[in-house]
């Protein structure tokens, strides 16, 4: 079970995005009005196509990489995990073995709650830490390299790095990590693991909003309208959802 903090703050931090940018007049970004236009413009042909070459976008690493966005970007992250060192070596690892921050936040979300001392007993071995590092997959990790948010964060991240890789899809490669390659390479992922899957997926797609809400209508003041879009694309019912499903 998780404990209740971060869901409430995932929720206030929407709640006052989405607040914040329906209290800001509309404004058009041309950027915006453009990609709708192509939208529109595409011929039944051409749909498929389309669909086929959708892939997910990183809207963080570049406010991260900017300096004029990076001091926004680790506080937003530090109200989300309660910690600004947990913060930063996360946007770090990710950055350093490209991997989106959003998925990365959403795994440690789901796996620890953030907490550095998380710890989970499977019988003959022990997860532990941010990202939960298995003690048979890491032998040669001292207990205390486990829990250190720098270590942890640096393995855990580059494991995922690892599933994505083999794997080619976010679905396939978060299966990896919680269920081992071998088992959803036979196609015997448990339905456990299908569950853990959705509810990172949905707190990937409310973490993303909520940057959308908190740090790119701010450092986009004259585009308010673009982030209110982005951030009321998803629905609270995502959270809540969520929530019910882990419970």
């Amino acid at each position: 079970m998780k404990r209740c903090f971060s869901i409430f703050v995932l929720f206030s931090l929407f709640c006052c995005g989405l607040l914040q940018s329906s209290c800001t007049k509309l404004a058009s970004r041309p950027s915006a009005n453009s990609a709708l236009t192509e939208l529109s413009s595409l011929n039944a042909k051409e749909i498929p196509e389309y669909l086929e070459n959708l892939e997910r976008r990183d809207p963080i690493a570049p406010y991260y990489r900017d300096p004029s966005t990076k001091s926004q970007t680790l506080q937003f992250f530090t109200s989300l995990t309660q910690s600004e060192n947990v913060a930063r070596v996360i946007l770090d690892s990710s950055e350093k073995f490209g991997v989106r921050p959003s998925l990365a936040f959403a795994l440690a979300l789901e796996e620890s709650d953030f907490r550095v001392d998380a710890i989970n007993k499977n019988g003959d071995s022990v997860d532990r830490g941010l990202f939960q590092l298995n003690s048979k997959s890491y032998p040669g990790l001292a207990i205390q390299d486990f829990y250190d948010p720098g270590t942890n964060a640096r393995y855990g991240i580059s494991h995922l790095k690892g599933c994505l890789s083999q794997a080619g899809n976010e679905v396939a490669a978060l299966a990896m990590y919680n269920a081992g390659n071998g088992r959803v390479e036979r196609g015997a992922t448990p339905k456990k693991t299908l569950n853990y899957v959705s509810r990172i997926l949905a707190y990937e797609d409310n973490i993303s909003s909520l940057f959308a809400a908190k740090v790119m209508a701010a450092a986009r003041p004259s585009a308010p309208g673009f982030a209110r879009l982005i951030a009321e694309s998803v629905s609270l019912g995502l959270v809540s959802n969520a929530v019910a499903r882990k419970e």
